[in-house]
């Protein structure tokens, strides 16, 4: 499936002696929505009609099982695919709530906030109101929203760069969305800008610490969970399977273990998801790299007898 790229959002830019300003596509009266913007990472998916699935991406690439942008893939893989069979031509866009700059309220750690979709068919994007009703349906985490109505004027945007709801006292700015125009398709003036905290530079400047004691644990606990499930009879299993559907030979050589690398770790993963669901939620997004290099050092041993 060819992927929906994410909005380019541009920062506000004052008139200049070098730069014209970017803010002409905005007059008053105008229906706006002003929004916080997130610090996570972008990330979205669509419905698959040919596969019945839902497809993931991050920013820039389709996302797999051992590609997963921090666990986003294996949130995904965690929905009901047939739920969306009914908007095959929505990519809903959002922000995965991954570690970054700013230290966020535990509740609001890994989860998906919903702030855009777009209709591929008509290709346009869908009015904010009718992405809540869809993150509401859906049971998403809407983005937070401050403010719904006629643009007033760029000091009133700037006025909500204070107010926090993530964190405890700094958000990295704020989105600010033109409803009446953005889906013009005669004219080149961003629709959707944005405009960064200056306290969010300093955060930025910030080194990050060294050692994390609940990533650690939360690796320590993902990987304990991987070697009870991911077991060397598992991974047996699942090579005589791929002999006998003729993706390996009858007699396995070593020159054979690029052929198990690139099909193994994928099917033993698929495999642990349909049998032991549970046991891979809890391990969270360091399941599908752990289990697939845990598959591999058994694969290795049963082959290569090492």
């Amino acid at each position: 499936m060819e992927q929906k790229k994410f909005m380019d959002i541009a920062r506000i830019k004052e008139d200049t002696e070098l730069t014209a300003a970017n803010t002409n596509g905005f007059h008053v009266g105008d229906h706006v929505v002003i929004q916080t913007k997130f610090d996570g990472a972008n990330a979205s998916f669509r419905y698959n009609e040919e596969t019945g699935e839902l497809d993931t991406f991050s920013r820039k690439q389709p996302l797999t099982y051992d590609s997963t942008l921090s666990g986003f893939w294996n949130f995904v893989k965690t929905l009901d695919a047939d739920k969306f069979k009914k908007y095959p031509n929505y990519v809903f866009f959002g922000e995965w709530a991954v570690k970054n700059k700013i230290i966020y309220k535990p509740e609001y750690r890994k989860i998906w906030l919903m702030y855009d979709v777009y209709d591929v068919e008509n290709k346009c994007y869908l009015s904010q109101s009718e992405v809540k009703r869809l993150a509401e349906e859906f049971g998403f985490t809407y983005i937070n929203t401050w403010y719904d109505g006629e643009f007033i004027s760029w000091e009133h945007v700037k006025s909500f760069l204070d107010k926090v709801v993530y964190s405890e006292s700094i958000e990295e700015g704020v989105v600010i969305k033109n409803m009446t125009r953005l889906n013009d398709p005669n004219s080149r003036t961003p629709f959707v800008l944005k405009i960064v905290n200056d306290q969010f530079s300093e955060v930025m400047k910030q080194k990050p610490k060294e050692i994390n004691p609940e990533v650690e644990a939360a690796k320590q606990k993902a990987q304990d969970i991987v070697n009870q499930i991911v077991t060397r009879r598992r991974v047996e299993k699942e090579i005589y399977k791929m002999r006998d559907e003729g993706i390996l030979p009858e007699k396995i050589e070593p020159i054979d273990m690029k052929l198990v690398a690139q099909n193994l770790p994928k099917r033993i993963f698929n495999d642990c998801v349909k049998e032991e669901k549970e046991m891979v939620e809890t391990a969270g997004e360091y399941f599908s790299k752990m289990c697939g290099s845990t598959a591999m050092k058994h694969a290795k041993n049963i082959i290569l007898g090492n």
